[in-house]
């Protein structure tokens, strides 16, 4: 009887990434790889939270991508006394950290900064994730933010030829601190290195 597969699922809060890691899906053949929400679309931190940790039930693994950018300008427009979206991030960080299946990813601003690092190495503080894509635009001219580019286009098959520089990039910016939440972080090498643990295509081998 043939051992049952391991099921590993990517939860990401936005289109873009969700795009990204379909691609991936797909050209990397990982069948047994769920993405979710099926229907990304902007939740709640809470909201995430929550169905990231009841997923951990369901699934070996459960990696949650996690852009700070989101959180840090939820924090500058938070009214006074008003919920703190970095001490909420910071506790959800904690008790998911306890879980052994569950890994959080880290990137500061966003996931054009993982892109970025396919082609410079890159540690200077962003303000936005608008000052990824200036940069980012140096490369790739034609960028866009719409699934045209990331599907149709096939992105994540464009850029792969560069992946290894791009974890070797990340991997010089360490990993995410919460007591500092302004340093430039991305931790997406995790997903492809293979000295890592999180490596997703050896753990669903």
């Amino acid at each position: 009887m043939a051992k049952n597969k391991k099921k590993a699922a990517i939860f990401v809060d936005g289109e873009c990434e969700f795009w990204y890691f379909q691609m991936m899906k797909r050209n990397e053949n990982a069948t047994n790889l769920d993405l979710l929400p099926k229907l990304p679309r902007k939740k709640k931190l809470v909201d995430l939270y929550k169905e990231v940790k009841n997923s951990a039930g369901d699934y070996d693994l459960v990696v949650w991508i996690v852009d700070l950018d989101k959180i840090i300008e939820e924090e500058k427009a938070k009214k006074k006394g008003g919920k703190n979206p970095k001490e909420e991030f910071k506790k959800y960080y904690k008790d998911l950290s306890k879980l052994k299946n569950v890994k959080i990813i880290v990137s500061n601003p966003c996931l054009e900064y993982w892109l970025l690092l396919h082609f410079e190495y890159t540690a200077k503080p962003f303000n936005s994730c608008n000052e990824a894509n200036v940069l980012l635009k140096k490369y790739l001219t034609d960028y866009d933010k719409s699934e045209k580019y990331f599907v149709k286009n096939d992105l994540y098959k464009k850029i792969k030829d560069n992946q290894l520089k791009a974890v070797e990039n990340a991997k010089k910016l360490g990993e995410f601190d919460y007591e500092d939440f302004e340093a430039s972080i991305c931790e997406m090498y995790k997903i492809f290195d293979s000295d890592k643990k999180i490596n997703i295509f050896a753990f669903l081998e």
